[in-house]
């Protein structure tokens, strides 16, 4: 990634970081509009994750019903998982819980049908009070598994969702749909914690940004993207070193706007152009 990075650059316009900033009264830039965008991404994916590894922990435990802390939990940060035979459910509770630079509070439930990792199987997602560093994010996830004995695979759809300004429960920063994300594990299947996964995604996200009919944008993650004659694998690749994605290259149009071309580089994201495609 080192020479791709090194390329990038060369045509990249603007360099900043993949953090959302606090609702300011300035002109709705470029840059932030991929800040938004990219910290979204990354929480949505985040409660993904979180999920997938719920459900990986249950049944490496054989479904055994009760009361489960991480070891790195004390009394006052933690992250405890409570299964329920009867009703196939995993509620996990996060207390101040850190995972990939991340701040994690309040419950989420995870609701399945039938064992991990079983081709067509749907696990529903349920969150209440949750935030992730202080921001309120809802929403309606569902994670359906599409892969086989050698691809960890599954379709994620997301309704109804939105991040919230921190402290602030009336203010939505971003609101999101994804009818068709895919994700693949291309590292780390052989155990069940989430140190060593990678996870490849593609999709295509829509919302709008501040409650402003004028930016209502769709995130499309590309597929491949030509930077000097070469053709590079568009996907975003999450892992839990990298502060925003290991790699990955999206599309964002808004009605009205010129459309922006962003590289994600682990801890920053490159705008690598701007340009209105008719």
């Amino acid at each position: 990634m080192k020479g791709q990075n090194k390329n990038i650059i060369i045509f990249a316009a603007v360099i900043f970081l993949c953090q959302c900033e606090k609702v300011t009264k300035v002109p709705y830039a470029n840059d932030r509009i991929v800040e938004d965008n990219a910290q979204a991404a990354l929480y949505f994916h985040t409660v993904f994750r979180e999920a997938e590894n719920a459900w990986a922990f249950i049944d490496s435990v054989d479904y055994a019903e009760g009361v489960y802390k991480d070891p790195a939990s004390t009394l006052t940060v933690y992250k405890e998982l409570t299964y329920n035979d009867t009703t196939n459910t995993v509620s996990i509770e996060y207390h101040d819980w850190q995972t990939n630079h991340l701040l994690l509070m309040g419950n989420m439930d995870v609701v399945f049908k039938d064992s991990y990792r079983k081709n067509g199987v749907v696990a529903n997602i349920y969150l209440s009070g949750f935030s992730i560093n202080g921001q309120n994010v809802v929403g309606e996830p569902s994670i359906k598994y599409t892969g086989s004995n050698t691809k960890v695979q599954y379709t994620y759809t997301l309704n109804n969702a939105a991040i919230y300004e921190e402290g602030n429960s009336k203010q939505v920063l971003i609101s999101g749909t994804i009818s068709n994300g895919q994700y693949e594990r291309i590292e780390g299947n052989e155990t069940w914690t989430q140190d060593d996964d990678v996870w490849a995604y593609s999709g295509e996200m829509k919302g709008q940004l501040r409650n402003d009919p004028n930016l209502k944008y769709t995130n499309t993650v590309l597929s491949t993207y030509m930077v000097n004659g070469e053709s590079i694998n568009g996907k975003i690749n999450y892992n839990m070193d990298c502060t925003t994605a290991r790699q990955g290259i999206s599309q964002i149009k808004i009605p009205g706007r010129s459309d922006i071309i962003f590289f994600y580089g682990c801890s920053e994201c490159y705008l690598i152009s701007v340009s209105h495609i008719d």
